[in-house]
């Protein structure tokens, strides 16, 4: 018994040590290093792809197939959730060739990469606007992509996502009763992202700050607006029973 036990633990312990990664043999041709990088890639080893592909990149920089490497390295990277390295690699590749056949894929994927970095509205939206920036620059540098359309999207979704962060701090001194302070928030929102979702709300805030205030002009060319523009939303029907300021 105690012989097949001592066995047992043998063999446990050699297929510990087979199952552990090993780096990649040095001097291995830039030919073989794409091969196993891709193999990796589609046995979902993600950390073997990436030593793979940097180590093709590095041993052959001129290659026709540097520009799918680093695509791929970045995928690695975004599948582990390392969304700021991936988009770090997706930039890279984007940037070093502007032109290159998958410049605008790589531009993309730097977009989606930030999207994912991007927090709820009430938070520091920095990762939003870099993700807007990038889809912004899918649509701008290639408008015939077949991502510009996504990247479209992308930038409607996150734009009023920001939007809503504006609009949550002028709710935020509203409640305070800094209509003010309320009032610079919500222009500045109506004005930087107009037609975004959340403006029939902005709009209904905004009125009422001006009202608190005794800003009656203000306040009834803000409700007309609101009737005007978004004659059904809730935000309208609010107020439609209201008679104006003056």
């Amino acid at each position: 018994m105690r012989q097949l036990a001592y066995l047992s633990l043998l063999l446990l312990a050699a297929s510990a040590v087979l199952g552990c990664p090993k780096e990649l043999p040095p001097e291995l041709p830039a030919d073989e290093l794409y091969r196993i990088g891709l193999e990796k890639f589609e046995r979902r080893d993600w950390n073997g792809t990436i030593e793979a592909m940097q180590r093709f990149v590095m041993t052959d920089p001129g290659a026709a197939r540097v520009d799918s490497a680093q695509l791929l390295t970045g995928e690695a990277y975004f599948n582990q959730k390392q969304y700021l390295t991936a988009a770090a690699e997706f930039l890279r590749l984007a940037q070093d060739r502007p032109a290159g056949r998958l410049a605008d894929l790589a531009r993309y994927r730097a977009c989606e990469s930030y999207y994912e970095l991007s927090p709820r509205p009430e938070l520091d939206q920095e990762f939003t606007e870099q993700a807007i920036n990038e889809c912004r620059a899918v649509v701008l540098l290639y408008p015939g992509s077949p991502y510009a359309e996504s990247a479209v999207q992308r930038v409607l979704e996150l734009t009023n996502r920001i939007a809503r962060k504006y609009y949550l701090n002028g709710v935020y001194y509203y409640r305070r009763k800094a209509y003010d302070s309320a009032i610079v928030y919500l222009e500045y929102m109506l004005e930087t992202y107009r037609g975004s979702e959340v403006e029939p709300e902005a709009l209904l805030k905004l009125y009422e700050a001006y009202v608190k205030l005794g800003y009656t002009d203000e306040a009834d060319r803000t409700r007309n607006r609101l009737l005007r523009d978004y004659p059904d939303s809730p935000e309208a029907r609010e107020l439609r029973g209201n008679s104006p300021v003056r």
